[in-house]
C-alpha cells in the first residue's frame, strides 16, 4: 500500500515545491521510500504538456529499491498503490511470455500488462489496486481501480491540469485551495448521519472526482479530453458466474492463502465474530498460522474479545491483546481521524477502535493486516438491512416453510422486523426495509428545511429491490464502500496495509445463493458458518450475535463537552443549515441533545473544518 500523486499541466511547468508539499501530506501512506520527478518539457515541443510524478512507498513485495516508483519501462511511467496477489501466476500469462522480468514483485507485472493489453488483463488479476500509467511520447495516460475500490484514486480536471492522487488533501495542497462540500452531500449527512462513497465518479466535495470502483479513466493529452468507463461490473459478474456451495471452501482457502504473500510480517485482526475467525480457521487448516501475528482488541464492554481468545486457545495460537482505552485521547484521536478520513463519517465504536488498534499493531512492526471485511455484505450479515428483504421475498414467493422456521426459531427478530415492515407510520402495510436510520429529533428541531427534506443516498431505501439486488446494491454503492473507506484510512494512519480475503472477487457470486442460504432460523451468514466444517470448527461458528466494539459515546460527550461545544460554535459551514446557537444552548440545559444523532454530525463537520480546511460554499 502506498500513496501516489501525479499532475499533468497543459501550458506551464509543474511547480516542484507544491508537488513536494502535496506528496509530503501523504507521507503516512508510504514511509519506506519517496520518489519525486518533474519533467520540465513535453516530449516533442517546448510547449508542454508538463509532468510531475510523486510516490510514497510502503514496501511489502520486493523490498529492493529496484521496485521503487515512479516505475519506468519502455517510455512509460507507472504510479501504483496496492497488491496483485497472483502476480507470480500472471508472469506466466501468454501476453507476458516475452517479458524478461528484472524484479521479483508485482509492480513490473502490472506495468507490462497495461502496456500490452490496457485494462483487459485486470480481469484475471486478484488483488487491490489504484494506478496511473503514463505514455508521455504517445500523449496518453490510463488510470484504474480494483473491483471494490479498496484502493482510493481521486482526480481533479480542468482546462489546464489533470491531477491524480491517493488523498484529497494532496490535491488541494497543490492547488492552494480549500475543499467545499457539495450542498446535497452536506444536507444528506446532517439529515441521515452517513454519506456513502458510492459507486460512481462524484465525491462529497466540489470539483473532486474518483475513478470508480472497477472503473478506468483514459486521458488524451492532444485533445485534452478524458474518457471514463468500467472494466468490471459487480452485478454482471455476480449473475454471470456460478456459485456452487461445494466450491466455497476451496475459494476461501485460496482467498486467504494468497493474501499472505508478503516480504514483511503479516497480522490478523480477530474481532470475535464469524468472518475474521473463519480466516483464522482457514489459516490453521492450511498449517499457515505461524506466519501470522494475531491481534485482539479488548474494550471490556462486550464478549467479542472473550470469543476471540477462545478461538486462539483452542488452536494453540498465541495472540496479542490490545487494551482499547478510548477515553484519555479520544477527542484528539477523533480530530486525527477527520484529517485522514477527509469525509464525514459515523462516529461509532468501531471507527474509533480501529484507528487505535492499527496504531498499536504498528508498534510491533507488522505492516500487513488481514481482516474479515466483506462477510456481512456478501453472505448476509445484517439483520437490520438485509433480513427485511429476505422476508419480503419469501412472502412474495409464498415460502411458508422458511417463514415458519424464522417465526419459531428466531421469533423476536422476525416479528419485530415484520411489524416494522407492515407499518412505517406513513402508509400502513407498506413493505419497507426495517431499521434504516431515521431523522433525529434534534435534526427536526434545529436544522433548516433543506436538511430535513434531504433524501438518503442509502441504496436500501429502494424497497423495490429483490434480496440479491439489495446485497449487490449495498456492496456497489452502500455500506461496504463506507467500511472500505474507513479501513483504508484508519490503517494508513499507522502506515499499515489492510487486506480483506472475503472481498476476493471469486466469492462475490455467492451473493445470489438466495436468502435461505444466508438466513436460517436464528442464524445469519449460514453458508459461511457451515464453511468452518471444512477447516477447523471454532466457538464463534454458531455464535448468534457479535456485538462489535462497544464505545461509551455518552462518556465521550460528557468528558469533552466544552471542547465539542467550542469546535461546533466556531464552525463557518454549519450556520447556513443549522441553528448552532440554539442547539448549543439546548445542550447546555439538557445533556440529551449532546447524546442526539445530530451531535456527532455537527462535530464531524466542524472537525473537518479544523483539520482539512473544509470551507463554506
Amino acid at each position: 500500500m502506498c500513496g501516489l500523486f501525479q499532475i499533468i499541466e497543459r501550458n506551464r511547468p509543474v511547480d516542484p515545491s507544491r508537488l513536494k508539499l502535496a506528496l509530503d501530506s501523504m507521507s503516512h501512506r508510504g514511509p519506506d521510500a519517496e520518489g519525486l520527478e518533474v519533467s520540465p518539457r513535453g516530449p516533442t515541443s517546448g510547449k508542454g504538456p508538463f509532468f510531475g510524478y510523486g510516490h510514497r512507498r510502503l514496501s511489502i513485495l520486493d523490498l529492493d529499491p529496484r521496485s521503487n516508483q515512479p516505475f519506468h519501462r519502455n517510455g512509460r511511467t507507472l504510479l501504483y498503490n496496492g497488491e496483485i496477489y497472483n502476480f507470480a501466476e500472471m508472469r506466466r500469462h501468454p501476453a507476458l511470455a516475452d517479458v524478461a522480468f528484472s524484479t521479483s514483485g508485482d509492480t513490473e507485472v502490472l506495468t507490462e500488462a497495461i502496456a500490452r493489453r490496457g485494462t483487459d488483463l485486470l480481469q484475471q488479476m486478484s488483488g487491490m489496486w489504484a494506478f496511473v500509467q503514463t505514455d508521455q511520447a504517445g500523449g496518453t495516460a490510463i488510470a484504474a481501480r480494483d473491483r471494490y475500490g479498496k484502493k482510493p484514486l481521486f482526480y481533479y480536471f480542468d482546462n489546464e491540469r489533470l491531477i491524480f492522487s491517493s488523498t484529497i488533501r494532496a490535491i488541494f495542497t497543490y492547488l492552494g485551495r480549500r475543499p467545499v462540500m457539495r450542498a446535497d452531500a452536506l444536507n444528506a449527512y446532517l439529515a441521515h448521519g452517513v454519506i456513502y462513497p458510492g459507486g460512481g465518479e462524484a465525491t462529497h466535495l466540489q470539483d473532486i472526482f474518483q475513478v470508480a470502483p472497477g472503473g478506468f479513466l483514459k486521458f488524451d493529452m492532444a485533445n485534452w479530453r478524458i474518457q471514463t468507463g468500467r472494466w468490471f461490473d459487480l452485478a454482471t459478474h455476480v449473475h454471470a458466474t456460478p456459485a456452487e456451495a461445494g466450491d466455497l471452501p476451496a475459494i476461501l482457502r485460496e482467498a486467504v492463502t494468497s493474501r499472505l504473500v508478503s516480504d514483511r510480517q503479516v497480522g490478523l485482526l480477530l474481532s470475535g465474530g464469524i468472518d475474521s475467525t473463519l480466516v483464522l480457521s482457514v489459516m490453521h487448516a492450511a498449517g499457515l498460522q505461524d506466519q501470522v501475528h494475531c491481534f485482539i482488541g479488548e474494550t471490556g464492554r462486550s464478549d467479542d474479545a472473550l470469543y476471540a481468545k477462545k478461538c486462539v486457545k483452542q488452536l494453540g495460537i498465541a495472540a496479542r491483546v490490545i487494551e482499547l482505552g478510548y477515553d484519555s485521547t479520544s477527542f484528539e484521536r477523533f480530530l486525527r481521524m477527520c484529517l485522514h478520513q477527509e469525509k464525514p463519517f459515523p462516529l461509532l465504536g468501531n471507527s474509533m477502535a480501529m484507528s487505535e488498534m492499527y496504531e498499536a499493531i504498528a508498534q510491533h512492526d507488522v505492516p500487513v493486516v488481514l481482516d474479515g471485511t466483506g462477510g456481512d455484505e456478501i453472505f448476509g450479515g445484517y439483520w437490520d438491512r438485509q433480513y427485511p428483504f429476505a422476508i419480503r421475498e419469501a412472502l412474495r414467493k409464498g415460502d411458508w416453510a422458511w417463514l415458519r422456521q424464522c417465526a419459531s426459531q428466531n421469533s423476536a427478530i422476525f416479528w419485530r422486523t415484520l411489524r416494522e415492515m407492515a407499518t412505517d407510520g406513513i402508509e400502513p402495510r407498506k413493505l419497507v426495509a426495517a431499521f434504516l436510520p431515521h431523522p433525529s429529533f434534534a435534526v427536526r428541531q434545529f436544522c433548516a428545511e433543506e436538511v430535513r427534506a434531504a433524501s438518503s443516498a442509502d441504496p436500501l431505501t429502494d424497497t423495490k429491490l429483490g434480496f440479491t439486488e439489495a446485497l449487490i446494491a449495498d456492496a456497489e454503492r452502500g455500506r461496504l464502500g463506507e467500511w472500505i473507506w474507513q479501513n483504508d484510512r484508519n490503517a494508513m494512519m499507522a502506515s499499515i496495509e489492510n487486506r480483506s480475503p472475503l472481498l476476493d472477487f471469486r466469492l462475490s457470486p455467492f451473493m445470489k445463493s438466495g436468502y435461505a442460504a444466508k438466513f436460517n432460523g436464528p442464524w445469519n451468514k449460514h453458508e459461511l458458518r457451515k464453511a468452518f466444517d471444512a477447516f477447523a470448527p471454532l466457538p464463534t461458528q454458531w455464535r448468534q450475535q457479535k456485538q462489535g466494539f462497544r464505545w461509551n459515546a455518552r462518556q465521550f460527550y460528557a468528558k469533552n463537552s466544552n471542547a465539542i461545544a467550542e469546535i461546533i460554535a466556531a464552525s463557518k459551514v454549519l450556520p447556513s443549515r443549522v441553528n448552532v446557537k440554539g442547539f448549543l444552548e439546548a445542550a447546555r440545559r439538557n445533556p440529551r441533545y449532546f447524546a442526539s444523532r445530530l451531535s456527532p454530525r455537527l462535530l464531524c463537520i466542524a472537525g473537518l473544518e479544523q483539520t482539512i480546511g473544509l470551507s463554506p460554499d
